[in-house]
């Protein structure tokens, strides 16, 4: 099964003490992070935070289930971009440990029978409290080449995936349920998922980054678009598919 779930934050408690992600995944299962993962952070210039990252990822190599994130604003992007690229899913990957994976921007993967977008990357509205190199990265903006990626990959596919999952979402939906006035220096990222919204055929849209638990369901195209938002909820992708038949 696939299940996802919002931000972690590299919180480890998030995947033990009996929790959901402790004791409802097994070996057989798959989970997806919409981003903020949190445990790619520090690097070599912060030696004591480097270790607990690099330990805190070795414990959760030891989980059965395997790991995939696509990236939020709050990782070190630097950092996320020097492990190694692999295939995997039917496209490239950033391994990070042998169960865990990095689902890249503008990517097309099938996991399960399923064909997934992932796109990550949002803009940190509280950047000025941090500092660039050591707690805020500028790789949290999508760039040029991610974007025509993204566009060709949706192309190839025709315009139809099962699923589409990022760290933020589309301005209308920010706007008129989400209830959040869109940041204009994410309005570039905003703006490509609202193409993506009224152009693509998909399932479910997934994404993270709001810090709420929610579910909408959108008149679009003459049926419903669903979309989740997600923080603390870990919930299984058939939830979401079509057969429901709950057409306007």
């Amino acid at each position: 099964m696939i299940y996802i779930t919002g931000d972690t934050h590299g919180d480890i408690n998030r995947f033990f003490d009996g929790c959901a992600l402790d004791t409802k995944l097994t070996e057989s299962d798959t989970l997806i992070v919409c981003g903020d993962f949190g445990f790619v952070w520090f690097d070599e210039s912060t030696p004591v935070g480097f270790n607990q990252d690099n330990d805190e990822l070795d414990r959760l190599s030891h989980k059965p289930y395997t790991i995939l994130f696509v990236d939020g604003n709050h990782e070190n992007h630097d950092r996320l971009s020097k492990f190694p690229e692999v295939e995997k899913y039917g496209s490239t990957v950033h391994k990070i440990r042998e169960n865990i994976y990095h689902l890249e921007r503008g990517r097309i993967y099938t996991i399960e029978g399923k064909t997934l977008f992932t796109f990550g990357g949002a803009y940190s509205i509280d950047k000025y409290m941090r500092q660039e190199g050591i707690s805020w990265w500028s790789g949290e903006i999508p760039n040029d080449e991610e974007y025509k990626r993204g566009i060709q990959a949706i192309k190839n596919a025709d315009y139809k995936v099962d699923y589409i999952i990022t760290h933020t979402c589309p301005s209308e939906i920010i706007k008129m349920y989400l209830h959040h006035i869109p940041d204009p220096h994410d309005g570039e990222l905003t703006g490509f998922f609202d193409y993506l919204m009224y152009d693509v055929d998909f399932k479910c849209w997934f994404f993270g980054h709001w810090h709420t638990d929610d579910y909408f369901k959108i008149p679009m195209r003459g049926k419903t678009q669903k979309f989740r938002a997600l923080l603390f909820d870990v919930v299984n992708i058939e939830e979401y598919e079509e057969e429901k038949n709950d057409e306007y």
